[in-house]
Order: C-alpha cells, then structure tokens, then sequence
C-alpha cells in the first residue's frame, strides 16, 4: 500500500509521540545496528542505501505474562495482618508454606465463642427446667379457678333451685299458719262471747271471768294478727330484697369466677410463652455461636498460603497495573488481597496495548518479532491472538489518558530466557516489501507536496528528488531518485554548516 508524505508524516510522529518514553533507546539501537551492518562510519549524519527486506509495522512495548498465575490471597472473611512472608523472587515448590498470618485474635475469638457455647448450654438447661415448672404451675392454678367458677355456677343452681323455692315455700307456709291461727283465735272470740251471751251473768264474779276470758282470746286474736303481719313483711322483704341481693351476689360471684379463669388462662399462657421465648432464644443464640464457632475454625487452616505448584514467587498481583500492596510482614490483610502470585513458566505470552489510532492497521493473526529490552540479540516470533473488542483508557482512573485495545500475543515457541513481567519491544508486521530499496525517515524532505534527499554526490551534497513508498516507524520506501549505495544525509547540510559557521 502507498502512502504519501502528508498521511505517513503525521502517522510517524504520533507513533512516535506514543512510544517515545518507552521504545526511542531500543529504536536507536536498532538503527545503529542497521547502519553497521551497511559500513557506515558517520551513523549520526548519513545513511548508505542498500537493497534489502522493509517490514512494514508498528513498534510498541509488551510484557511476558504467564497464561496460568496462581493468584494466592487470604480467603477467610477476617481482616488480620501478615506475620511472614517468603522473600520475592524465591524458588518455591508445590505445598511449600509462603506466608502466614496472626491468629492470636482468632483464637482468642474461638476461645471466648467456646466459653460462650458452653454458658448458654447451662442456661438452656435451666430455662428448659423452668419451662417444665411453668407448665405444672399453670395446671394448678387453671384447676384453682376452674373450680371456683364450678363452685360459683354450683351455689347459683342450689339457690334457684332449692334454697329460693323453700324459702318461698317457708314464708308462704309461715303467713298461711298465721292466718289459720288468726281465723281460730277470731273464731274462739265468737264462741266464747256467744257462749257468754247464752249462759246470761250471774255474778260479777263470773262477769269478771268471761271478759278475762274474752281479753284473753283478744290477745291470741292480737298474736295472730302480729304474727301474719309479721310473716306477710318477711315474703315482702324475701321478694323486694334478700332475694334480687343474693341473686345479684350469686351471678357477680360467678362473673368474677369467670373473669378469673380467663385472667389466670391469659396469665399462665403468658409465662409459659416467656419461658419457652427464653429457651428459644437460647437455642436460638447456641446455633448463631456454633456457627461462628465453625466460621472462625475453619479460618485457621487458611491463614497459611501454600505454593499450589512449582514456580517462582512474585508479590501483589503482576496483573493490576496501581494499587498493588507493599507486601511486606506487619502490613494489613482482608479477604480476597491478593498476597503473592506464581506464575507457570512453561506457557508465557506477551501482553500489550494497542493504540487506538493503530486498531484498523491491526488484525488477529498478524506477525510479531519480540524482542526482550534486557536481551536485544533475542529475536522471537509470535502472532497476535487476542484484541479487545472495546477500548479503555490507559490510566484507569484517568479519562483524559489514551484508548488502547488490551491484546495479547501467542509465542510460536517457548524459551527457557524468558520470564513473567519481562519488558519486551513487539514489532508487529502487517507487510514485508521484498528486496526494495529504503531510507531512514529522517532522511527525506518535502516542498509543495514534492519530497527530495539530500545525496552524497562529486564530494558535495545536492537535493535529488524522489517517489516515496510504504513506510514504517523509522524507513521510507524509495521508488524512484536513488540507487543502491548511494549515501544520504539525515539533516539539511546547509542548516549544519550555517549553525557551525554561528
């Protein structure tokens, strides 16, 4: 593909804006070594041209990262701190002990929660005891007001049924004995006085003995009369008083015989609810205990963190690019930290950020060339394999930073040199122009939309225009206005000589 000054220009320089800070040294030693091998002395000035392969790409740094890392973090719920940890960068083998935590507190906690466990035990006990005697107590006192209300309904019965019969009976026996004992006492009066009138008056003596006799008789007459009266007043009273008062009396004592019952049925439900709340409660509070007790148990087997395999350790987590912890013993501890990382070394990748100005000349599947920064002379394949379908920014916390495309690359081969975290430069090939002709980017020149090279010609330097190609990071294809071993200058010479004159 061809590309021209004004859109390969810009591209250039945004490439290498963004990969200034990280790839411009490795860059450099790039192109000195590409000058050496073409001879030439003044590598800071010209560049000879020769025929050779130009690939045509994008440089960006990387990181070797491990496909499987063991992520080691504390996985109790319980905040603690770290008593020791194994030093980074150690050699360590499966079911080797890496780090462990305090658990005095724990214990402590394990042993207050057993005490506890045991206390409500008794106590359960005892409510339970209590319980049982509530039970038994409230029969007693329900069979107490049962039987007073059976006793208050019992005299209710006996007075409508016998005692107010016979009183009435009594009283009205009592007037109809009064007024028989009025009707024979009149009724002597008269036979007496009749018989007095019959036999006529002999003497005063005789007068004298019949009106005695008569004021006798008088008197009985008198007697039965007060006695009707009296018993006529005794039914009256019976009727008007005594008995609506011990009906009323009979029917409130019956009223409050029930109202007591209900009060001690309401009374002993209620303390025998209380007692059983209270066992319930106890129970209730034994479960919660046991099962704290068996949280903070099963807590003591994970405040150790063994190697799951064999590796090499590495803190915090390798993968999280801010805020990993300073791992080091005394510090804080909460679940899910992670502590230390082992990553398996038999199946590396390297991971990297594609910008998002570069994602449409990017695809899955391109070509790679990895090179290590602390191995320059290691040149390794790989293919892309993996880019993000979204972008993020490149700070996290940052919207105003860069979108990148998180990606990753597939090793053709693994080598024993590389390690997790390792800094690599990803050369990614998109096209590789066969046997062409090139030159550094630094080399051409445009004017009004034309481009030229200042060439090495008859001892002096002379401006030779030239058609551009395809073009990478750091190398122009040259199409037309050079030959092969022709020398170039990577500046204006004019602009040389006037600042060494100045």
């Amino acid at each position: 593909m061809k590309i021209t000054i004004l859109t390969a220009v810009p591209v250039l320089l945004a490439a290498a804006g963004y990969c200034w800070g990280v790839v411009y040294l490795a860059e450099r030693r790039a192109d000195e070594q590409f000058a050496i091998r073409r001879g030439d002395t003044a590598i800071d000035r010209t560049f000879k041209v020769k025929r050779d392969n130009l690939i045509i790409g994008l440089r960006l740094s990387g990181n070797v990262s491990a496909s499987e890392k063991h992520k080691l973090s504390l996985q109790a719920n319980y905040r603690t701190k770290l008593l020791s940890v194994v030093d980074e960068n150690a050699k360590v083998k499966k079911g080797d002990v890496l780090a462990v935590f305090e658990t005095d507190e724990l214990k402590e906690k394990i042993d207050d929660l057993r005490i506890s466990y045991s206390n409500q035990e008794k106590e359960l006990a005892i409510a339970i005891e209590n319980a049982k005697v509530q039970e038994s107590s409230n029969e007693v006192d329900l069979k107490v007001a049962e039987d007073r209300l059976n006793q208050a309904e019992a005299a209710l019965r006996k007075y409508l049924r016998l005692e107010r019969s016979n009183t009435r009976k009594n009283l009205a026996l009592k007037i109809a004995t009064a007024e028989t004992n009025l009707l024979n006492a009149k009724q002597d009066y008269e036979d007496k006085l009749k018989a007095i009138k019959e036999e006529g008056v002999s003497d005063e003596a005789g007068e004298q003995q019949n009106q005695k006799a008569l004021r006798d008789l008088q008197n009985k007459i008198d007697t039965a009369e007060n006695a009707l009266s009296s018993a006529q007043t005794d039914r009256k009273a019976f009727q008007r008083y005594d008995n609506p008062i011990t009906l009323l009396r009979l029917y409130n004592e019956l009223e409050q015989a029930k109202l007591n019952r209900e009060r001690v049925r309401i009374s002993t439900a209620s303390n025998l609810v209380q007692k059983k709340k209270l066992v319930d409660n106890l129970r209730t509070n034994i479960r919660r205990i046991v099962n704290q007790l068996e949280k903070y148990e099963s807590y003591l087997p994970m405040m150790k963190l063994v190697a799951p395999a064999d590796g090499i350790v590495i803190y915090a987590d390798p993968d999280r690019r801010w805020g990993n912890p300073d791992v080091k013993p005394g510090m804080d501890i909460w679940k899910g930290q992670i502590i230390l990382t082992i990553p398996e070394m038999d199946n590396l990748m390297v991971d990297f950020d594609l910008p998002e100005q570069y994602r449409s000349r990017i695809r899955t599947g391109n070509r790679v060339v990895i090179t290590p920064d602390s191995l320059p002379t290691l040149k390794l394949g790989g293919a892309i394999s993996q880019i993000a379908t979204l972008p993020v920014n490149q700070i996290s916390w940052d919207s105003a930073s860069p979108k990148v495309y998180n990606s990753r690359i597939t090793l053709d081969e693994q080598n024993p040199q590389l390690v997790n975290g390792m800094s690599v430069e990803v050369e990614v090939i998109s096209k590789v122009l066969r046997d062409v002709l090139f030159v550094p980017v630094e080399a051409v020149f445009e004017n009004n939309s034309s481009f030229f090279v200042y060439c090495h010609r008859g001892g002096v330097p002379k401006e030779v225009p030239v058609t551009i190609g395809e073009a990478n990071s750091n190398y122009v294809q040259i199409l037309d206005g050079l030959k092969e071993n022709d020398i170039v200058y990577l500046y204006r010479p004019y602009q040389r000589k006037q600042d060494s004159e100045s």
